[in-house]
């Protein structure tokens, strides 16, 4: 089941501009894990993992404006350190407030 999303919350992909998103309109190459990753839709208000792109191993943080381009594959250990100063999610905190979602939970 989907949940529905506010048009106005920006995924990650559109926040960094980045042309990995299988719905990126400029798609750039392969696409990262955070599009691809459908039981995350909706967290955050976020389609797939959108905003919620800091628990998904393998994303092409490297290529973006948020990345490190000696972290080639999105580890859980660069993402640990580097997702708790991003930009992106503390704008994802602050809209979401009480509501936010640090990670998925599952019944």
């Amino acid at each position: 089941m989907r949940v529905d999303v506010v048009e106005s919350k920006q995924n990650c992909w559109e926040f960094f501009n980045c042309g990995r998103s299988r719905h990126a309109p400029n798609q750039d190459g392969s696409y990262c894990p955070v599009s691809l990753i459908a039981a995350y839709d909706g967290i955050n208000g976020g389609r797939d993992a959108g905003r919620a792109c800091w628990n998904i191993e393998g994303t092409f943080c490297s290529v973006s404006s948020c990345g490190d381009p000696n972290d080639k594959l999105g580890t859980f250990q660069y993402k640990k350190s580097h997702c708790q100063k991003c930009v992106f999610k503390a704008q994802v905190q602050q809209e979401e407030g009480d509501a936010f979602l640090e990670k998925k939970r599952y019944c």
